[in-house]
């Protein structure tokens, strides 16, 4: 008779928007396989409700003392950017695995910190990508690696979301200071606008299905609402090398009422894929012979599978003791390759690849 396998046991780091929209309802999909034992969050009342909609027994509002009194395998850390590397070094030297939401950091110097702490304690990082977790983009790389379009030279994507009622709560919301654990105040994931909250999704798919590393981005950013200081629109152009380009337009907060809207076209040497969302079309696969294949693929922003999938795979990696199937150093690219569009479009011209050790977002 097989050995009853055991749930590995988990906490999560910040009960906020993302939380409650894909990974509490992903961990209670996968309660099963893992007991979420723990939630933490510096807004208590947030936290208590967490733990009450979701079953879990224990809350905290401070997470290093989750980390010291629960006997957890890994925690899902679920924090605005600026406060994963601190977080990810505390669980690190708790002896806890990390999965963390991305972006992985609000800059390379504290991806690398996330890094290196791990590293050092020896254990597992992996950051939250979820698209590479959505079933249209698993089978978009899959179709690449199979040849079907040959080697790939180019790859657009187009993403453009209205205004909702999430992006006016979180622009100013209580977290975690980031020496002390006490609460404060900031704009958290907006100080630099669309290249950070949404476009390091398209920074990281582009890396995954070029297969390459990228040589320089040049990139322009603006503002949708008159009086606001954050560029929420922005559009770049990536070279990589062996000469495939990239190149994306993401745009947010455009008027309450416009659909979601989402492209994404990879051309190679022998055909291209193209899918497209509003009409909830099948993919358009063509090829260099002229044949021509529709494969129904999942619709590209219905990702809620995914954060099962992206949960899940970690966990085996951390029950196993394997690698994570998306590495720490690759999420950093795609930190880096973001990084590299905000300093273009703050200098006004391209920025070469890779990016200069210590470079900041506002040197």
């Amino acid at each position: 008779m097989a050995e009853e396998r055991r749930r590995l046991r988990a906490g999560v780091i910040g009960t906020g928007t993302i939380a409650f929209s894909a990974h509490l309802p992903a961990f209670q999909k996968l309660r099963d396989e893992i007991e979420l034992v723990a939630v933490a969050d510096v807004r208590a009342e947030a936290v208590q409700t967490a733990a009450e909609m979701y079953g879990v027994e224990t809350h905290y509002t401070d997470y290093q003392e989750m980390l010291r009194r629960e006997r957890l395998d890994f925690v899902d850390i679920c924090t605005p950017e600026f406060l994963h590397p601190e977080q990810t070094e505390a669980a690190a030297q708790a002896g806890v695995h990390v999965l963390c939401e991305k972006p992985m950091a609000a800059s390379v110097t504290g991806a690398d910190r996330m890094i290196r702490a791990c590293e050092a304690a020896g254990v597992k990082l992996m950051i939250a990508h979820s698209r590479r977790f959505t079933g249209r983009y698993m089978q978009i790389r899959a179709a690449i690696e199979r040849g079907e379009i040959g080697e790939v030279r180019y790859v657009r994507e187009n993403e453009r979301r209205p205004l909702t009622m999430y992006d006016q709560l979180d622009l100013a919301a209580t977290y975690w200071e980031p020496e002390g654990g006490k609460p404060w105040v900031q704009m958290a994931g907006y100080t630099h606008g669309a290249a950070m909250t949404n476009a390091v999704h398209e920074t990281d798919l582009a890396r995954w299905f070029v297969g390459r590393n990228p040589t320089s981005v040049y990139a322009e950013a603006r503002m949708t609402q008159a009086d606001s200081e954050i560029p929420d629109m922005l559009t770049y152009t990536v070279e990589f090398e062996g000469g495939a380009i990239a190149a994306a337009e993401v745009v947010n907060h455009l008027p309450r009422g416009y659909p979601y809207f989402h492209m994404m076209e990879v051309i190679g040497t022998e055909g291209r894929i193209q899918a497209i969302d509003p009409e909830q079309s099948p993919s358009t696969v063509a090829h260099a012979s002229g044949m021509t294949q529709q494969q129904n693929f999942p619709v590209l922003l219905h990702v809620d599978e995914a954060y099962v999938r992206e949960i899940r795979a970690f966990a085996e990696a951390v029950r196993n003791d394997t690698e994570p199937v998306l590495s720490a150093h690759e999420a950093r690219g795609a930190i880096e390759l973001s990084v590299g569009a905000v300093l273009s479009y703050k200098r006004g011209e391209p920025v070469s690849l890779p990016l200069p050790e210590g470079v900041a977002v506002d040197d």
